[in-house]
């Protein structure tokens, strides 16, 4: 009877897990393609066919997976072109396939196995990248196929995962049972640490919260700035759209796709207020040092970058600090362990600063990584950050400042006082 039970369990869990797969691949690709349909039908080229849209349409969806585009040699515009790659991923298309994964991961929550409903959906969304591929393909741009199989169930899939193992579970009148995973995860995970060492498990956590804080912090800052830059130089913005002579629907698709983009724009101002800054082609440089920059893409968002240096190179830094400061302050009420292990201060507060440092520029250099990448040939073969200088300067800005708050955050406590009738 249990057996009958699980497997009628698996089954539903299976099924959903297949039927939102499909639904996930099937919005956004019929979103694009009307959008692409729409733009074909308005700027109406009569030497292009509709087909080519629809290639246009699933070659997006490919890219807001992660995936590159291979442009084979050709001329475009009346100039020659080489092959080339297109690498940039745009991170707001894989922030959406991320949230989409989040909303597989919260029907399967009442399930007591989650393995079936991540089956389901991977063979799904695996089948949906194979069929998909030839019709994204031409002899002019195609994406890159051993990606293009592999990247978008391996992004559906590990959001799902992530999601369901790692995310609160929904609030229901009747708690459920936790599932069959993720009560392994917990189990294995608590025997993890009653085995760490005493110093990892001191360090890691409050190490790892103060580190991504302040990695978020940056990110909040800089979209700030790039909210209040776009709204300064709108007339620069403004021009850049009348320049591309685009029509309603297709300014509409521009839009979007500079929204697709935004949080690689926000990574740059990030790594902008470090001091590293970043580049848009090769040679070039924006950071609060000075602006370096040969011909760029046309976009309207690039009409808010910050051209010469706006503010003095030493004020921008004090950003990261200032964030590194507040981090390790607030992260006091994580550091019992650590004043309780350690012996001395100064032992305490560089073992917590030198790891909230490694944890920044870690995550930073992961950021880069991501938001980075080739945009077209030749010298546009370089777009974004150095994830290695992004890497060391964070930590010498991160780790200094982390290591005079920790004196604060994580200071051991006094041993207790040796009471009378033991001195006796």
């Amino acid at each position: 009877m249990a057996r009958g039970a699980a497997q009628g369990t698996r089954r539903l869990s299976l099924l959903v897990g297949a039927l939102d797969a499909l639904f996930v691949v099937s919005v956004p690709v019929v979103a694009l393609i009307a959008v692409t349909t729409a733009v074909w039908a308005i700027e109406n080229d009569p030497t292009l066919p509709w087909f080519t849209s629809l290639n246009t349409a699933l070659d997006f969806w490919f890219v807001s997976h992660g995936v590159s585009l291979e442009v084979a040699k050709q001329t475009l515009v009346g100039i020659a072109t080489p092959a080339f790659t297109f690498s940039l991923p745009p991170l707001g298309l894989m922030l959406v396939v991320v949230l989409f994964g989040r909303r597989t991961a919260k029907k399967l929550s009442g399930s007591l196995e989650f393995w079936p409903g991540w089956l389901g959906a991977a063979a799904v969304y695996g089948a949906a990248s194979v069929l998909l591929l030839p019709l994204a393909s031409n002899e002019s741009v195609a994406p890159n196929a051993n990606q293009a199989v592999v990247f978008p169930t391996a992004l559906y899939l590990i959001s799902m995962v992530g999601f369901n193992l790692f995310g609160s579970q929904p609030k229901t009148a009747v708690a459920l049972a936790p599932a069959f995973e993720r009560e392994t995860l917990s189990r294995w995970w608590d025997a993890r640490k009653a085995r760490a060492n005493w110093f990892v498990a001191s360090i890691s956590a409050p190490a790892f919260k103060a580190g991504t804080a302040v990695v978020l912090g940056l990110m909040l800052v800089s979209a700030l700035m790039v909210g209040v830059s776009l709204t300064l130089n709108w007339i620069s913005v403004t021009r850049l759209y009348e320049g591309l002579q685009v029509s309603i629907i297709g300014g509409f698709a521009l839009t979007l796709g500079q929204l697709a983009i935004l949080p690689n724009v926000i990574a740059y101002g990030a790594s902008w207020l470090t001091g590293v800054g970043f580049a848009i082609g090769t040679g070039s440089n924006v950071s609060p040092l000075g602006t370096q920059l040969g011909p760029i893409p046309a976009l309207p968002i690039f009409g808010g970058l910050p051209i010469g240096t706006v503010i003095p190179a030493l004020a921008v830094i004090v950003v990261p600090m200032v964030l590194a400061l507040v981090a390790t302050v607030m992260v006091k009420g994580h550091t019992k362990e650590i004043r309780l292990n350690f012996a001395t201060p100064l032992a305490a507060a560089f073992s917590l600063g030198i790891g909230i440092g490694v944890v920044a520029a870690i995550e930073g250099a992961l950021l880069a990584l991501l938001a980075s990448g080739s945009l077209g040939p030749g010298r546009l073969a370089t777009f974004g950050i150095n994830p290695w200088m992004l890497a060391g300067v964070l930590f010498l800005e991160v780790a200094p400042v982390a290591v005079l708050a920790a004196f604060y955050a994580a200071k051991p406590e006094k041993a207790a006082p040796i009471p009378e009738y033991l001195k006796r």
